[in-house]
C-alpha cells in the first residue's frame, strides 16, 4: 500500500518520464513481434531479422530501468528542494 501511495504522489515530470518509458517499451516489443511475424521460419536468410527482433525484445528492460531511475532521481530532487 505504501508503494501505491508513493506512485500516486509522483510529481508530473517523473510520472511523464515513467509513462513515456512504458510507451517506448511497448512500441519496441510490438516491433520485435512484427519482425518475427514477417520473418517466418528460422533460416539462414532470416537470421539477421531474428537477431534484430531479439535485440528489440531485450531493449525495453533497459528503457524501463532508465526511466524508473530517472523518475526516482527527479523525485529525490523534488523532495530535497522542499526541505
Amino acid at each position: 500500500m505504501r508503494v501505491l501511495r508513493r506512485i500516486l504522489a509522483m510529481c508530473e515530470p517523473a510520472w511523464e518520464l515513467l509513462r513515456r518509458g512504458m510507451i517506448l517499451s511497448c512500441v519496441l516489443l510490438f516491433c520485435a513481434f512484427m519482425l518475427l511475424v514477417d520473418a517466418g521460419r528460422y533460416s539462414v536468410d532470416s537470421h539477421a531479422t531474428y537477431m534484430l527482433a531479439r535485440e528489440l525484445a531485450q531493449a525495453p528492460q533497459w528503457v524501463l530501468l532508465l526511466s524508473v531511475l530517472g523518475g526516482g532521481m527527479i523525485e529525490e530532487r523534488r523532495l530535497g528542494s522542499r526541505r
